[in-house]
């Protein structure tokens, strides 16, 4: 029997994307977003990581920049490991697609207009 396991979520990213590869020279990005949430009168912020895998790895990886924003299409997973006898685990979110908009930051300043004196003619 198969369950659906699909999910879409925005946020901000808490920090730059960091790119590895795998032996087999798959790109991994993983990044964090911060996911704002209103219930009720009470606002609040959750954290999740990011994973996403090859091509689109490579591909979303210069836009994966503290700040920026980002929609994520994907699906949970959970690693599960054991360290000095205590159990732990994390969810995580596969992101098969990863849509980046604009950068929360001031925007840069513009250049000045050329003056009749930087005009060569």
């Amino acid at each position: 029997m198969s369950f659906t396991n699909q999910l879409a979520i925005d946020g901000n990213l808490t920090r730059d994307g960091e790119v590895t590869f795998t032996g087999g020279g798959t790109a991994v990005l993983n990044f964090s977003i911060a996911h704002n949430a209103k219930i009720k009168e009470k606002e609040e912020v959750h954290y999740f990581d990011v994973v996403a895998f090859g091509k689109h790895a490579e591909y979303v990886a210069d836009f994966a920049v503290k700040g920026a924003s980002v929609t994520v299409i994907g699906r949970l997973t959970q690693d599960r490991w054991e360290k000095d006898g205590k159990k732990y685990s994390r969810v995580k979110i596969i992101g098969n697609q990863c849509v980046f908009g604009k950068v929360k930051a001031a925007a840069p300043s513009q250049p000045p207009l050329p003056t009749d004196d930087d005009i060569p003619f």
